[in-house]
């Protein structure tokens, strides 16, 4: 008995050295790879930024942005993966991947376009980001613009699981095209119409206007004409008084 337990404690501990020698074997990447892929960021953390600092494995740009993504240390994150962009040798078209799904995670639709864009062309057979690029998108309104991208990504991956969900939401695009393009042909027609009414009654305003100056000049020269008779009657008057003085005066002097 106490032989097969001296023999198991044997055995455990040899175990545990071998794990240590290997763990001892392991590069700085490799371990930061294995505790990532054990779902351990928060460990893998130091073991990615010492094998960037040793240029060890460009990979290890793209694993510790992921590590610092899940811990929601966007900002983080994002900086990685633009170090990574100008190190040699590293997966740019992935790590531009990462930094639009990390900025479409910040709400930075215009950032997410712009990295996701980067991707492609980096690799133009990448379909991956042409997908996010129209999800990206359509969250911002640009339907004719994510229709392209959704359908260039069926053609880059035609036997894609979402292929259902996909032709769905382009079905969707589409009626909504077509009620928008309907909605702005009802909106010209209301502004022709609204155009009309208003020329309509501008011309009527004009009309109004001109015929209302006519007026006023014909009481003007009503007014004109019945001062210059009052003034010839004066004068008329003004005459006949001063010949009949003279008359008067010539009387007396007779």
């Amino acid at each position: 008995m106490i032989k097969f337990y001296s023999k198991c404690v044997f055995l455990c501990v040899l175990a545990v050295g071998c794990a240590a020698v290997r763990a001892f074997g392991q590069s700085n990447f490799e371990m930061g790879e294995s505790l990532f892929r054990a779902n351990d960021a928060e460990k893998a953390i130091p073991y990615l930024q010492k094998a960037i600092d040793s240029n060890e494995d460009p990979k290890a740009y793209i694993y510790l942005a992921m590590c610092y993504f899940q811990q929601e240390k966007y900002s983080q994150a994002l900086g990685i993966c633009n170090k990574g962009m100008e190190a040699s040798g590293s997966d740019k078209k992935v790590l531009a991947f990462d930094a639009g799904n990390i900025a479409f995670k910040m709400n930075d639709y215009a950032g997410a376009e712009k990295w996701y864009t980067k991707s492609m062309e980096e690799d133009p057979f990448y379909a991956a980001p042409v997908l996010n690029r129209a999800n990206t998108r359509l969250k911002t309104g640009r339907l004719q613009e994510s229709k392209v991208d959704y359908e260039k990504y069926i053609a880059l991956n035609p036997d894609t699981p979402q292929g259902n969900s996909i032709y769905a939401v382009i079905s969707m695009i589409d009626e909504q095209l077509e009620n928008e393009k309907k909605a702005d042909a009802i909106k010209v027609e209301q502004e022709k119409k609204k155009n009309a009414d208003i020329r309509r009654v501008d011309a009527n305003k004009a009309r109004q206007e001109v015929e209302a100056e006519k007026r006023r000049k014909k009481m003007l020269e009503d007014v004109v004409s019945s001062l210059q008779d009052s003034s010839s009657e004066n004068m008329s008057g003004a005459a006949d008084s001063e010949i009949i003085l003279d008359s008067a005066s010539s009387i007396d002097d007779e």
